[in-house]
């Protein structure tokens, strides 16, 4: 299979980019829930084919353009293994604002990451980590299923209020990742 530029060349490329979706650019049917090894497979596929070797002899506007459709298809793959960018992408597609932290006004929600938190500072042994990190994932798993529930039903509000939860549990996912680092540099000193 090879992939024939020469049919965009008469088009306005940053045009497509604009309406393109990470999905669309990996073909892939939009959805939270992905079989990541067809999304890794999809996503060699391409990177074959526009692999600047196979370019090499043709005109210079077909090697601009594999090389601007590769950094295309790297950030659509990029953001399709990420969780919170896969589900940004969605909200997108379903016309939704992008909530932040700063628009949080779900009392719920803020007390449920206060409370991520403060356990969080009282880690004190391995044990306790590991526990609190199992406990955390599983919330966010389950969050995920939540997000993926709203996208089958398109719930624009569901969906908003259960990407900020998931973009909070990440965070502190992340953070309890560092903390740990932290602790063993202070043991390891």
């Amino acid at each position: 299979m090879s992939l024939d530029l020469s049919q965009f060349m008469d088009v306005d490329i940053q045009k497509i980019r604009l309406h393109a979706t990470p999905f669309a650019l990996l073909a892939l049917h939009p959805a939270y829930k992905l079989d990541m090894e067809l999304v890794e497979r999809h996503y060699l596929i391409l990177q074959k084919e526009l692999h600047p070797d196979r370019f090499a002899h043709k005109s210079a506007s077909e090697s601009q353009t594999a090389q601007m459709m590769t950094s295309w298809i790297n950030r659509a793959y990029t953001t399709l293994k990420d969780p919170v960018l896969r589900a940004e992408a969605l909200l997108r597609i379903a016309g939704c604002s992008i909530p932040d932290e700063k628009t949080a006004g779900d009392s719920d929600l803020l007390s449920e990451i206060m409370e991520w938190r403060q356990k969080l500072q009282l880690l004190e042994s391995e044990p306790a980590y590991k526990e609190f990190c199992h406990e955390l994932q599983h919330s966010i798993k389950t969050c995920e299923e939540n997000f993926h529930q709203a996208w089958e039903t398109r719930n624009q509000q569901t969906l908003q209020a259960h990407y900020l939860r998931l973009c909070y549990l990440i965070k502190t996912l992340k953070q309890a990742q560092q903390h740990t680092i932290k602790a063993a540099a202070v043991v390891g000193a």
